[in-house]
Order: structure tokens, then sequence, then C-alpha cells
């Protein structure tokens, strides 16, 4: 997306004055309001970067990376991670040190581009297999034990991430271009120095590509899409696990166990459904912005730029926050980690039953 969360130091403000514009004009007088995301920057990278961790780790267990739910959150987790440094980190870098990595050569602005479009790319689409996972478990048993499988879960991100990157590509061949500065000039001797300018201005053609079909498709793949098969397995699940149990069905849950692993499932939906919700609500600022907003005129809106930056990248940081609210598992598995919970293993053996029985993760 052509947006203030990723490619803040690419946007033009014309097609004539876009190339004699340097990262640190953009980012410090036009784009955003520094009031705003200095501060932000710094708490949103210290909490996203403890919380994605603490994630990581516990999506890691060995009781839960068995299950292909906790295994797509384990690798949402550090791909959110990514997202942060690689965005938050770029804005620190730049209004606290005056550094910016996108102007320090060419190879590092056409990286750095890339990885911030692909891992944005991929945190969507994680969690948008989460979706799909889930509603596959809960509804088709023939394809659960082959897709909600740990290592289809392994090979569909390795797949994504081949496939987003392939998409991208364009983005490490057409990013950026070399400007040389004379800095004195007589008749014998010229001194000069080469500027890195991280634009997509490199071309008309590029420009055109990146402006209107790129644009398109990337508001589709990072926000429009994973929202409607969101939208589409939440409601698949929510008549599975909440409006389609008939009378055979409930004399199986007199079944303690399968009641438990019923439960269970129900609270992992619960947290799936919040994730979205969430989601959803960060991230319909920029994309509404991304659809009315003139990007030529994108500048003018300093206030709105910085509060959907301030929105997107809370989605990448706040995960943690809603696992604990809404997942009991997790917060027994980190409560284990830190060593304040019961270790009773006949307590740890019936909650284990409950957890897992009944509906594939």
């Amino acid at each position: 997306m052509d947006s203030i969360l990723k490619t803040a130091t690419t946007m033009p403000i014309s097609i004539s004055t876009t190339t004699s514009l340097t990262t640190t004009d953009l980012l410090s007088t036009d784009i955003y309001d520094p009031r705003i995301t200095r501060p932000f920057a710094l708490i949103c990278l210290f909490i996203g970067s403890i919380g994605n961790s603490l994630s990581f780790i516990v999506f890691s267990q060995k009781q839960l990376r068995a299950y292909s739910t906790f295994r797509y959150l384990a690798y949402l987790s550090i791909v959110d991670l990514l997202v942060l440094y690689l965005g938050l980190g770029h804005l620190i870098l730049h209004d606290y040190f005056l550094f910016d990595i996108r102007e320090h050569n060419l190879f590092f602005c056409k990286f750095h581009t890339f990885l911030t479009y692909v891992t944005t790319h991929l945190s969507s689409w994680i969690l948008t297999m989460v979706s799909i996972d889930r509603a596959i478990a809960c509804t088709i048993v023939h394809l659960r034990k082959r897709f909600s499988s740990p290592k289809s879960a392994d090979r569909i991100f390795i797949a994504m991430c081949l496939i987003i990157s392939l998409v991208n590509s364009h983005i490490l061949f057409f990013m950026g271009f070399k400007e040389r500065e004379i800095l004195s000039s007589n008749s014998n001797v010229s001194s000069y120095k080469d500027i890195i300018v991280c634009t997509h201005n490199t071309s008309t053609a590029y420009f055109q590509f990146f402006e209107k079909p790129y644009n398109i498709i990337d508001l589709f793949s990072y926000v429009l899409i994973p929202f409607l098969i969101m939208s589409i397995c939440a409601g698949i699940i929510s008549y599975r696990l909440f409006f389609s149990l008939n009378n055979a069905t409930i004399k199986i849950l007199a079944n303690g166990k399968t009641r438990r692993g019923t439960r269970r499932a129900k609270q992992i939906s619960y947290m799936l459904f919040i994730l979205n919700i969430v989601f959803i609500l960060l991230l319909a600022p920029i994309a509404l912005g991304q659809i009315f907003e003139d990007l030529n005129q994108e500048y003018r809106y300093r206030l709105f730029n910085s509060i959907t930056l301030s929105l997107s990248y809370s989605n990448h940081a706040l995960n943690f926050i809603l696992y604990g609210v809404a997942s009991p598992q997790f917060r027994l598995t980190l409560r284990q980690l830190l060593g304040i919970v019961n270790n009773d293993p006949s307590q740890r053996r019936r909650y284990t039953l409950g957890l897992y029985t009944s509906t594939r993760l």
C-alpha cells in the first residue's frame, strides 16, 4: 500500500518535484505530526517487542506448537515483530537520530521497502489462514487431518512467503535511484556526491504502475480480501459451533471430555473473532483513506496520517493483549512459563484434556 504505513519515504508530491525531495524533507515536514508519532513509535515498539516475543515463546511451547492454529499464531508473532522494527524502527531512527536507512545506499532503499510490503501483507494473510484453518477444522472432517496439521501450517506459511515475495519483487528491481549532486566545480576539478532518492518515480511507466494497478493490488491484498475471507470464515465458525448442535451432538456432549473440548474450541473461536474485529477496526481508516484520499495531496493531512499510522502499527503490537484477554490456553501457558500457576499434574492434565479434544486445532 503506497501509504503512510509502508512507503512514506516514497510518496510523491508531484511527478515533477519527487526527484528533488529527500526522505528527510518528506518525513519531518509533510507526512506526520511528530508530536504524535515520536512518542507513539517508542511506546508501541516497546510494547510490541515484549508482547510479540512472549507470544512467540508461548505458542512455541510443546503443548501448543503441535496444533496448526497456534503454529500460525507463532509465525504471526515473528512477522508482526518484523513489521514493527522495519516501520517504527525506521521512524525512530529518522526522528530521533536523523538517520534514514533507505538513504544509506540503493540496496537498503530497495530491500527495506520490499521487506516492509512483504511483512505487512504476510501478517494479514497469516491471520486470514488462522480463520480458514479454524473454519475447516470445524466443518470439513475429511480435510481436517490433512489441512489442520502442523506440517501443513509450515508448508502453507512457506508458500505464502514465496508468493507474497514474488508479488512484491518488482520493488527490488525498480524502486529508487541514484542522483549525482555537484558540490563544487572549477576549470580543473569537480567534486560531487551520490544521493539516494528512494521513490517509485524512477520512470513514467513504473510510477503509473505503482500509483494505479499496484496500489489497488496492495489495498486488496493487505485489507479488503483478508477482511472478506475472515468475515466468511467467522460466519461458518459461528454457525458450526453455536447454532448447529443437533440432538445427536448434544447427546455426544454428555461425555465430559468432548464437552470440555467443544468449550475450548469455542474459546479459541472467541479469540479469533476478537482478533478479526480489531484487525478490521484498526486498518479500516487507512483503507478508507487509500480509497477516498488523493494520494498526491496526502502531505496535507498530517494529523490524519499520524492517527492512521498509529492505528495500523497498533494492529501489529496489541495481539499479545488480545490473546491474554480472549484465550485461557494462552494465559495458562504464560503463567506456567512465569512460574505463577498451580503445578498440580492432575489439574494440568484435566485442563489439557478439555483443551484439545473434540475439535482439531
